[in-house]
């Protein structure tokens, strides 16, 4: 077998096992899984009783979200197959070329998540007392006078310039 039906072979397997390839995401809150192909195509969808009754638009929400993350697992799937078959160096320039992997555009675009804050400590009741009527300062434009109002800028100057001139292109070229 020659180099180049090996190439030719390895690039049928390659696309048999792509076509194959297939990502599957469970929603954080668990309500929703969602099995989807690399190019969107969604193969399965399992949404949990307790779902619906949030309602049509928060189970839509719900399942465009976790076929969301379905499909970037089955690209960044695919970008693992690429570099199984092709190598490293190969994966790598080809996600230079098409983008990276959805799993490290989220590592480079998402900090760190802030710690959560400790709940506020509860404070006992206070008794209610009315505020004291108190005078509001003056907002900052009240009592400045109004200045005359704007004249219009000038029209611009008419045009006196002869564009009949065009209007005859052999002007002054006849014989």
């Amino acid at each position: 077998m020659s180099v180049q039906e090996d190439r030719i072979a390895a690039a049928d397997r390659l696309t048999d096992v792509l076509a194959r390839v297939v990502g599957t995401a469970t929603h954080p809150s668990g309500l929703v899984t969602v099995t989807a192909s690399a190019v969107g195509s969604l193969k399965h969808v399992r949404i949990q009783p307790a779902a619906l009754n949030q309602g049509a638009d928060a189970v839509g929400r719900l399942v465009v979200e976790t076929a969301r993350l379905a499909v970037d697992a089955a690209v960044q799937t695919s970008y693992n197959e690429l570099a199984k078959s092709l190598g490293d160096s190969m994966a790598m320039a080809i996600e230079d070329f098409a983008g990276p992997s959805p799993f490290a555009r989220k590592a480079e675009a998402e900090p760190e998540p802030p710690q959560a804050a400790p709940p506020p400590v509860p404070q006992p009741p206070r008794p209610h007392t009315p505020p004291a009527q108190a005078q509001r300062p003056a907002p900052p434009w009240a009592g400045q006078q109004t200045s005359a109002p704007r004249s219009r800028p000038a029209p611009p100057p008419e045009d006196d310039d002869d564009d009949d001139f065009f209007a005859d292109p052999f002007r002054g070229q006849r014989r």
